[in-house]
């Protein structure tokens, strides 16, 4: 009799359990629909991504906050972003979904008709919401290409199945122009952890593994690096899905839950070792790799670079397969990148090709791994065992 009274109560409860118990929620990303980046833009790109990560203060990224400085890579053709609504009904916006940050935000409905950058975009009307909630906080941030601010609100953030409630978010009614008018994306989606965030506000992955949305409070990253506008890879909340990866996951525990940093082992070059025992952080929110100073003099000296006055190193397009393979070492595991994986094509000023290195100048002792490390190796982010993975994507 007990076993039947317990079965049936555990019938009764699968009745009333959120429908998105246990599944996976795949969000398609979309590249920028500009594949060639011009030069100025990769220039952008690294002044805002030394301003996200506040270097001029000095190397000790675990003890900043930099919550309200994060980055653009402006208008690059490697942005990726993937679809969510927020509100109810819901209000539909496509979203940079950025490890390196942790807030969202979207452009709101009361910016002005002059603020170019908001009106190309989707904008959040607060009024069309049954689920809004005002908070009356204001938020400003700034870029290193621009800034925006506005006001903070709740509302229910929708990705795929999964419905966030009472998720605080920015609303933006001042956007910088220069930015964020020709980005492929509304607003961003900080995947960061709290500590980092603006008025240290819950960010939203951490909201769904504490309103049980997921089974597994990890997501992953796979992106396509010869996609299209369409087909730029994918983020999977929930899990990680095995097709999309080689071989086995190498995790390594977070060194500092703010970023995702965590310790590499080393990185080689044409078989030497430069670099040793080194903190990293792993940041979909930027197209480069950025390199403290003595490992970028060394690696872009050994490619034959030549430096410009832009912290730039040109490289030579017509002997791309003479050029070494470059290795990072996590967790006692080789994660070897190719010339076609670390070397960016751009379009000059008078319209002619050209090839940059991109390794960039961290004036700092840490390395910044974004998506030209992240696209060749699939990805995951444990928030719940706070430990980050790494395979080669399939």
């Amino acid at each position: 009799m007990r076993c039947l009274l317990w079965l049936l109560s555990l019938w009764i409860s699968g009745l009333f359990w959120p429908k998105s118990h246990g599944q996976l929620i795949r969000i398609p990303m979309q590249f920028q629909a500009s594949f060639m980046a011009s030069r100025r833009q990769q220039s952008a790109g690294r002044r805002s991504l030394l301003a996200k990560y506040n270097v001029i203060g000095g190397p000790d990224v675990a003890s900043r906050n930099s919550g309200a400085t994060e980055t653009l890579d402006n208008r690059l053709n490697l942005e990726y972003a993937g679809p969510v609504s927020i509100g109810t009904p819901g209000q539909p916006f496509n979203m940079l979904f950025d490890t390196g940050s942790a807030n969202l935000w979207v452009p709101s409905a009361e910016c002005s008709a002059k603020n170019l950058a908001c009106q190309r975009h989707h904008r959040y009307n607060s009024s069309a919401s049954a689920s809004f909630v005002p908070d009356g906080r204001r938020f400003a941030i700034a870029y290193g290409t621009g800034s925006l601010s506005g006001r903070l609100a709740k509302d229910t953030v929708s990705i795929g199945q999964l419905a966030v409630q009472n998720q605080t978010f920015g609303m933006a009614v001042h956007e910088s122009r220069d930015t964020f008018t020709d980005t492929n994306f509304a607003g961003i989606v900080g995947l960061g952890f709290r500590s980092i965030a603006e008025e240290k506000i819950t960010p939203l992955f951490e909201n769904m593994c504490d309103q049980h949305l997921v089974d597994n409070c990890l997501f992953s990253f796979y992106l396509k690096r010869n996609g299209s506008e369409r087909k730029g890879g994918e983020l999977l909340f929930g899990g990680v899905d095995a097709t999309k990866f080689s071989g086995s996951l190498t995790y390594v525990p977070l060194t500092h839950a703010g970023y995702w940093q965590f310790q590499m082992d080393g990185v080689e070059i044409g078989g030497t070792v430069i670099s040793r025992h080194r903190q990293a952080i792993a940041d979909t929110g930027t197209s480069l790799l950025a390199a403290p100073p003595r490992e970028y003099l060394i690696i872009n000296s050994l490619l034959g670079g030549l430096p410009t006055t832009n912290n730039e190193y040109l490289l030579n397009c017509s002997g791309l397969d003479k050029l070494p393979e470059i290795v990072f070492i996590i967790g006692g595991q080789r994660f070897g990148l190719q010339p076609r994986d670390y070397v960016m094509q751009a379009t000059d000023d008078d319209g002619t090709s050209v090839c940059l290195s991109a390794f960039t100048l961290m004036d700092a002792e840490f390395w910044i791994l974004g998506d030209v490390f992240i696209g060749r190796y699939y990805t995951a982010f444990d928030v719940g065992q706070r430990q980050i993975g790494f395979a080669p994507a399939a």
